[in-house]
């Protein structure tokens, strides 16, 4: 199954997202099922010029073209188990109700640590995952959010940065369908990629802008397992295909192509 239109992303405005937290403060996370947001730290870190009152509980970080180290972060709820995740980051309710194939906003992050938790929507028990991440400066992730039944994997995928040559387009495929067998993928009939596996983030491929077709096929018994025929690819402009889902459910295996947030989010 696929979806044909491609999936739009848009980049939150305003300040949302907890801050990073402090490395040192790590080793407190095993002890806590939800984490405090820590503020304090990371700002001084981030502007060590500013003077901040010690109960500091929220304050917005100006954005200074050439000055301020930042990236953009959004999320991609592919875990077919459930019908919708909320997600904590540092403690702090950040999505509440992502569906399946859903993709949040981007929103504005800073260099360093954050905890992400996943849980049922409207749950704060039995998390599926609990994970660190450690972000850069100058990038542009999105979180991918994959599994089966009560348990949940994180991926962090990293958008392309460089120029797209002029009347050409890139694609790559991202794997995020946790018990689909290893998939050969075929652009225009040629053969690109083998033994694509699960959380296997493949190259950007280099194609012209226009209409393309894509196979997927078993790598072992070399059966068609998802087809996408007349997918229209426009001038410098970078796609991302996540092949997701149950693939012994009665949907099987599906697929998102999304445009990746490079292509409208600046620095």
């Amino acid at each position: 199954m696929c979806d044909n239109k491609v999936a739009e992303m848009q980049a939150y405005e305003g300040w949302v997202m907890p801050l990073p937290i402090p490395e040192e403060e790590l080793w407190r996370l095993e002890q806590e099922v939800l984490t405090p947001a820590v503020h304090l730290e990371p700002i001084r870190k981030i502007l060590p010029e500013i003077n901040i009152i010690p109960d500091v509980k929220d304050l917005e970080i100006p954005i200074i073209a050439g000055i301020t180290l930042y990236s953009y972060l959004n999320f991609f709820n592919a875990l077919v188990s459930v019908p919708a995740i909320d997600i904590y980051i540092n403690g702090k309710k950040v999505v509440a109700d992502l569906k399946y194939k859903e993709f949040t906003e981007f929103y504005v992050v800073f260099p360093g640590y954050y905890r992400i938790q996943i849980f049922e929507a409207g749950q704060t028990k039995d998390e599926y995952s609990s994970t660190i991440i450690n972000l850069i400066g100058y990038r542009v992730y999105t979180v991918t959010i994959s599994g089966l039944e009560d348990h949940a994997c994180l991926l962090l995928v990293n958008d392309c940065i460089y120029p797209i040559p002029e009347n050409y387009a890139y694609l790559r495929f991202v794997q995020i369908s946790p018990n689909a067998p290893l998939l050969k993928v075929y652009f225009d009939d040629h053969l690109v990629l083998t033994e694509l596996d699960y959380r296997e983030i493949s190259r950007y491929l280099s194609a012209t802008a226009q209409v393309h077709d894509i196979t997927f096929r078993d790598y072992i018994s070399d059966n068609i397992l998802l087809e996408v025929h007349d997918f229209s690819m426009e001038n410098e402009t970078a796609y991302t295909a996540y092949t997701l889902g149950d693939f012994y459910s009665k949907n099987g295996l599906q697929l998102v192509i999304a445009k990746d947030g490079i292509n409208h989010l600046t620095f």
